[in-house]
């Protein structure tokens, strides 16, 4: 199984383990019941997340300048990091492990990152809730063979609320969009 898939079933196995199977995913009630807290900060610059580990407790860290969509999306990302790696070791006072969310992280460079970006997609929008809500959308009236799709891109990130890119992207890779 490649990393990007084994990412995408630790997402869905996380979802099948707290029961959750309705839009829009809770992001912070998974962090909660993963005992993690969510710590809302103003970044500077292109920072967008921070994950904090250690012996004692997890802090997820998000840049309160950032879109609501964009904060959900950041969580997902750094539990996709709190899930899938141990993250990197830096000295301080004392040893813990960080992960950092920025524009690089965004472009999905490192594997580490298109690991935790797979993660997301699928916490917040899940192959099966995707595929239902699109047939959903398609015996509404939209047609899904038109070359615009942003209709139903509009509506599908309404309801997941995430992003249009995002659910293009989402909807590009499951083969929805024609």
């Amino acid at each position: 199984m490649n990393r990007v898939k084994w990412a995408e079933k630790k997402a869905n196995n996380l979802l099948e383990s707290l029961n959750i199977n309705q839009i829009p995913i809770p992001v912070n009630e998974i962090a909660q019941k993963l005992n993690i807290k969510i710590s809302y900060e103003p970044f500077e610059g292109d920072l967008s997340g921070v994950l904090y580990r250690d012996n004692s407790h997890t802090i997820i860290g998000v840049n309160s300048n950032e879109s609501d969509k964009r904060q959900r999306f950041t969580i997902a990302h750094e539990l996709g990091h709190f899930i899938l790696h141990e993250g990197e070791q830096l000295h301080v006072d004392h040893n813990f492990k960080v992960n950092f969310r920025d524009s690089v992280s965004s472009q999905g460079a490192k594997l580490a990152e298109i690991e935790a970006n797979a993660f997301a997609a699928s916490l917040l929008m899940p192959e099966s809730l995707v595929r239902e809500a699109y047939e959903t959308t398609i015996l509404n009236g939209v047609d899904p063979f038109t070359d615009d799709h942003s209709e139903e891109v509009d509506l599908l990130a309404k309801l997941f609320n995430v992003s249009q890119t995002a659910m293009l992207i989402r909807l590009g890779k499951l083969g929805l969009l024609v």
